[in-house]
């Protein structure tokens, strides 16, 4: 392998770790599928996640971001549908009862999660830092993109998982309706929190 794509790779790994550990919608929303669906049922949510992320990274690297600067009201739109889908789900979350057979709470879907990436702020914002920091120029370029690609779905695993045991680590307790009721509120307002990211 060429040294210069070896270099990359230690800040790349820190990069895609520090960044998957961090709060942000996918991060809130798989603690939320844990708890309430445990850790088997929330694996479409995960494939869900890295299927659109791998697609918007690709996409992002064949130059699909430049399109926002030649159509600014595309970034807009795309501001708009990002803010409206996550107070929606804040408040899915935040008013959803327990043991309620006709709470439609459910988990996220493979197809759900997937389409989720093209309207989430900070898959946008890690993608596109990850394709200008760790690609190199000329012919390294689509060399130093696959390593990005594969980087991004093995080095963001654990903070995945992480995030779905924490999750899960709380389940027990949401059988008292009290805790159940003041978890959802928290994970509603937290997921609220990440709008700020879309204005950024």
């Amino acid at each position: 392998m060429n040294p210069a794509l070896l270099e990359i790779l230690p800040a790349l790994a820190l990069f895609c770790l520090v960044a998957t550990l961090t709060p942000g919608p996918n991060n809130i929303l798989l603690a939320n599928s844990g708890a309430h669906f445990g850790i088997r049922k929330t694996l479409p949510h995960v494939l869900g996640i890295r299927i659109g992320m791998t697609v918007l990274h690709i996409a992002i690297l064949l130059g699909l971001g430049q399109i926002f600067k030649y159509w600014p009201a595309l970034h807009d739109l795309f501001t708009f549908i990002a803010a409206s889908y996550i107070v929606y789900m804040s408040a899915k979350i935040a008013l959803s009862k327990p043991h309620d057979p006709k709470s439609n709470l459910q988990p996220m879907s493979i197809k759900e999660a997937t389409l989720f990436q093209a309207i989430n702020p900070k898959s946008w914002s890690m993608l596109v830092t990850a394709s200008s920091v760790f690609t190199l120029t000329g012919d390294l370029f689509w060399p130093s993109a696959l390593i990005c690609l594969i980087a991004f779905n093995t080095m963001t695993l654990p903070g995945t998982f992480m995030w779905i045991t924490i999750g899960k680590l709380v389940s027990k307790k949401l059988q008292n309706p009290i805790f159940h009721r003041n978890f959802n509120w928290l994970m509603g307002l937290l997921l609220l929190t990440t709008l700020p990211m879309i204005f950024l």
